[in-house]
């Protein structure tokens, strides 16, 4: 057995695993249900989040791949709560917190950190230019979106 074979071998074993887990990834996050939360309420939101986050966790995912899908989270948790009242945007802040303790990105981490911060001080926030940036840059660069579904 060559060293070519050996190689395709492993690409082939590798491509075919990821694609499983790639599979397996996009029924554990709904950002339609999320989105759904999130223009409800701040606790709702919370709620919703905190489900996702458990079944990201549960499934052990590589850290590029939960800090993709945490970045999506985020943006359409405050996406979708850029119509709610003031009140109600600072409770979102909660959800940030929630989100950025559970990334390994310290990038990811620090803007979700100040964002919440922003939130909860009642600062005039830009959800819709905060979702873009956030979504943007998920997860630092690394992975897809394979633990998103939107259905």
């Amino acid at each position: 057995m060559g060293l070519r074979v050996i190689v395709s071998s492993v690409a082939l074993a590798a491509s075919v695993a990821f694609a499983q887990q790639a599979v397996a990834q996009d029924a554990l996050v709904d950002t339609t249900a999320i989105a759904a939360a999130c223009s409800v309420s701040a606790v709702e939101c919370q709620l919703a989040v905190q489900a996702a986050i458990a079944a990201l966790t549960a499934a052990g995912l590589a850290p590029s791949a939960l800090n993709s899908a945490l970045g999506v989270i985020a943006g359409t948790a405050v996406s979708a709560a850029a119509s709610m009242p003031p009140a109600e945007r600072r409770g979102l802040a909660a959800v940030m917190s929630q989100i950025a303790a559970v990334s390994t990105d310290e990038t990811q981490r620090t803007a979700l950190t100040k964002l919440a911060r922003d939130l909860q001080s009642g600062a005039d926030v830009d959800l819709i230019a905060q979702a873009s940036a956030i979504v943007g840059g998920a997860g630092g660069g690394g992975g897809g979106g394979g633990a998103i579904s939107s259905n």
